[in-house]
């Protein structure tokens, strides 16, 4: 993007794009901290997890107000509108996976006194591969990389058949051990890993929309079985 006349203009796209960073910051170490107080049933740091939440809650508010600020007194067109309307969109992105985290570490306070199940590990697994879908999400937004961004989108597809299978396996488990209370835990816990991959191929859709001027092609993606 050029330079613009305005210096506040290219401020407040400082702004907006410095925080949606930070926000990227936050819900990264969110999430793999939420993976490890599930896995080594950590009360302390589930906590930790739900209480920061707020703080993606007021910055997402701040890049809104700002973002709209910026549309009513410049009028921006084509690129500069195109940024913007993405910015919004990432930054409720990363407020959902914020809220979906949370739900993560409330639902570890729920079972962190019970017998760990086996299970546990693929879930942590998957936990990983969403979490480094969520870097190179974040990471095709601060360097500007549409190619990685692509290749987000293209491997939700991966993270969705590893939920797929790990939620029949649960189920099959769950009626041997008999442990429906915290099964069901572990079921939205990982459904909750499988929507924050959702989230990050959203943010991946933005920034390609941005630097490219293009939609990514949805209709030649397989649907969700699910």
């Amino acid at each position: 993007m050029s330079d613009h006349i305005s210096s506040q203009f290219n401020n407040d796209i400082m702004f907006i794009n410095s925080n949606l960073t930070k926000m990227g910051g936050i819900c990264e170490d969110n999430l793999k901290k939420a993976i490890k107080a599930m896995t080594k049933n950590d009360s302390k740091l589930a906590e930790q997890i739900i209480s920061k939440d707020e703080e993606l809650d007021q910055i997402e508010n701040q890049i809104d107000d700002v973002v709209i600020k910026t549309i009513a007194l410049r009028q921006p067109v084509a690129d500069d509108l195109r940024l913007l309307f993405a910015a919004i969109k990432i930054a409720a992105a990363f407020e959902r996976i914020g809220d979906l985290t949370k739900n993560i570490g409330k639902r570890t306070l729920s079972i962190s006194e019970e017998e760990p199940l086996k299970l546990k590990a693929p879930i942590s697994d998957l936990g990983k591969k969403v979490n480094l879908q969520l870097t190179k999400a974040v990471n095709s937004h601060t360097t500007k990389d549409s190619k990685l961004a692509l290749e987000v989108w293209n491997s939700d597809i991966e993270i969705d058949k590893i939920y797929n299978s790990l939620t029949i396996d649960l189920v099959a488990a769950l009626r041997k051990k008999k442990q429906v209370e915290v099964g069901s835990h572990l079921l939205f816990i990982a459904k909750n890993l499988e929507r924050i991959g959702d989230h990050t191929t959203e943010i991946a859709e933005m920034v390609y929309y941005v630097l490219t001027g293009q939609q990514m092609d949805k209709s030649a993606r397989p649907k969700k079985s699910f």
